[in-house]
Formats: C-alpha cells, sequence, structure tokens
C-alpha cells in the first residue's frame, strides 16, 4: 500500500505559509462518528488564543447553503416551489426570476452588494428590488450574494419569521447545530477569530465580515452565521441522511438529488440547488463526487455521498487583510487525500480526536 501524507502536515504547510493563522479541519465518518484537529492560532501570534475543536469562525457564504436547505424544506412542504416568481413573495421589479433561478445563481440580477450598501439598508433594498435582469433568467451562472439575500427575504416572508429565527426553526434545530448563530454575543468574542483589519470598520472580530450583511444589521441570506466545526459537520451529515431518505428536514430524498447535482448550462459554472459542484479548484481529486460550498474567510463544507463522508475546514484566512484565494489549494489537497485514503481514513487523519 503506498503511504499518503497526512491531512495534518498540509494544514500545517498551510500555517507555516501564511496561507491562515489557524484553522479547524474535521470529518464526518461513514459510521457517524467525527474525527477533528485543530491547527494554530486566532492570529499571526503565538501570544494570542490558539485554535480549538470549539473555536467560532465567521462563516461568511456558508450561510447560502443553510439558507438554500430551508428554502428547499418550505418547497418539500408546499408552502413555494421552485418556479415561483420571487415577486410573489417580494416586491422585485424582476418578475421573470424564480425561486430556482436564485438557487442556482441565474437570477441574472446585476448588483454589488458592497457597494450599493455604502448608502445604507434601506439604499440597499431599494437598488436590489429595482434591478431588472442583465440577461434572461435562467441562461447565464453568475455567482452572486444578491440571489441568497433575496432567497432570505423570501424565506422570511412565507414563513412570516425573522430570518435569524426562521432558519433557526428550519434548519439548525433539526440538525442539532446548537451553537451557529448570527449575532454572537461579545461573551464569546474570545472564542472567535478576527477576519481583517478594515480601513473603515477597524479591526473586524466577532461581527460579521460581509459589508452589506453588516449594513443589515448582521443577518442576510448569503452571510452572518458563526458557528464551530462540529456544526459544519452536523449540517453535512444532515445532508447525507437527507439523501439517503432520512432527512431531519423532511427534504424528499428525489429534490435532494436534484440540489446536488448540476443544474447549469453546458460549459458554465457548476451548481445545483443551492450547492456548488464540479468545482475543482477547491474538490481536488473528489471533484466528480463531490457537493460543496465555500465561503469568503476561508470556510468549505462538503459532502461526497457515494462514500458516505462529509468534510469541513474552517479559517479566517482574511486576516489581516484579504489575500488571493490561496486556501482553495489546501481544500483541495485535503480533499484528494480523503477521496483516495486506503483502510478507512486511519492513515490520512492521523493525530485527530474522534467525538460522537
Amino acid at each position: 500500500m503506498m503511504a499518503r501524507a497526512a491531512i495534518a502536515t498540509m494544514m500545517n504547510a498551510g500555517v507555516a505559509q501564511g496561507v491562515f493563522p489557524g484553522a479547524v479541519h474535521a470529518v464526518g465518518m461513514p459510521d457517524g462518528s467525527m474525527r477533528q484537529r485543530a491547527y494554530g492560532f486566532h492570529q499571526y501570534d503565538a501570544h494570542t488564543p490558539a485554535v480549538t475543536i470549539e473555536t467560532l469562525y465567521d462563516w461568511a457564504s456558508l450561510t447560502k447553503i443553510v439558507c438554500a436547505t430551508a428554502a428547499l424544506r418550505l418547497i418539500a412542504t408546499g408552502r413555494m416551489a421552485l418556479q415561483d416568481p420571487v415577486a410573489r413573495f417580494v416586491p422585485t421589479r424582476a418578475t421573470a426570476v424564480t425561486i430556482a433561478h436564485l438557487l442556482t445563481h441565474t437570477a441574472g440580477l446585476d448588483v454589488r452588494l458592497s457597494t450599493a450598501a455604502q448608502q445604507g439598508a434601506d439604499a440597499l433594498w431599494q437598488t436590489v428590488l429595482a434591478t431588472l435582469p442583465s440577461n434572461p433568467p435562467g441562461t447565464q451562472v453568475a455567482y452572486a450574494n444578491v440571489n441568497s439575500l433575496l432567497l432570505g427575504r423570501v424565506i422570511s416572508a412565507v414563513t412570516g419569521k425573522a430570518l435569524a429565527d426562521a432558519l433557526r426553526v428550519l434548519v439548525l434545530e433539526p440538525a442539532q447545530m446548537l451553537q451557529t448563530q448570527f449575532n454572537p454575543p461579545m461573551t464569546l468574542w474570545t472564542q472567535i477569530p478576527p477576519t481583517e483589519r478594515d480601513p473603515i470598520r477597524g479591526v473586524v472580530h466577532g461581527t460579521v465580515h460581509d459589508e452589506s450583511t453588516a449594513v443589515l444589521g448582521g443577518v442576510s441570506g448569503h452571510a452572518g452565521l458563526f458557528g464551530p466545526v462540529g456544526d459544519a459537520i452536523r449540517f453535512g451529515q444532515g445532508w447525507l441522511a437527507t439523501l439517503n431518505g432520512t432527512s431531519p428536514w423532511g427534504i424528499p430524498r428525489a429534490l435532494a438529488q436534484t440540489a446536488v447535482t448540476n443544474q447549469s448550462p453546458a460549459g458554465q459554472l457548476g451548481c445545483g440547488l443551492g450547492w456548488m459542484v464540479a468545482r475543482d479548484t477547491f474538490m481536488g481529486a473528489a471533484v466528480d463526487a463531490t457537493a460543496a460550498h465555500t465561503g469568503f474567510t476561508g470556510p468549505v463544507v462538503a459532502i461526497v455521498p457515494v462514500r458516505g463522508y462529509c468534510w469541513a475546514l474552517l479559517s479566517n484566512r482574511t486576516w489581516p487583510v484579504r489575500t488571493p484565494a490561496r486556501h482553495h489549494a489546501i481544500s483541495a489537497q485535503v480533499s484528494s487525500a480523503l477521496w483516495q485514503a486506503e483502510d478507512g481514513f486511519e492513515e490520512v487523519l492521523d493525530g485527530y480526536t474522534t467525538n460522537r
């Protein structure tokens, strides 16, 4: 049997090379257990807190796939449908855009939220709701925050709840993701690594990194959740169970299978219903078997249904300043190592602790 590099070697190299100051990686095993290990520190300084498996990271765009899961649950219960116009629930001028277009990032809405947010929350929403598609909905994939922002507003409208409450009830609590939350209280900030030294906001620590979500009070469909790696694994395990017909959210197996299948027009960026697919930049050798989602601050959660495992890697790679996405190469190496592992994962998960 050919010896394979331990994932710890890859992760420690990421810390040593300044890809991120620290990170935590975990694998949800086929038997339902969890293997996990923490690396590095909150900042590039050994005098700052060491990362632990309980460290709370800014999940950034992992919020999107949680939001998508809530939408799929509402679809499963008949409270809305994939082909429903968004305008049925939200006063948008983009009357041809449907829920499916939002989930597949094919709405054609060209809005840079960070720019729109500079004028405040009301102006941001006025801009979003007044924007018309720049190309026919369903024809071009353009991964954009505005799609999940609108989806979050739809979820609030359908449920009659604030988005934070709706996601907690629809997704987080059923999957036992009990530490994942928007706007964590200051008492938890010692467990949260900072994400950036911003010239306007100063040190971004304990509050959401995404500028538009910050303007919206820390809660949106595209960013704002904070959580530990264990909850990211519980989310992945919930999706594996869903694909096996035992969903904690009541999402039917057929709808779940559609969600992890590429819905994009040929030759375009791979998207399912909320999930990213066919992204070799961070999926590595498992690209044809993985559905995943990433976040700007460094997180990734991935499921590999054919093998019955999932994995998550959380970091604050944007600290102290945002740089090119070098962390994707680490994620690709980790993904490949798990996919190519022999005799379970023992060799590649050397030094990892087990938790049920």
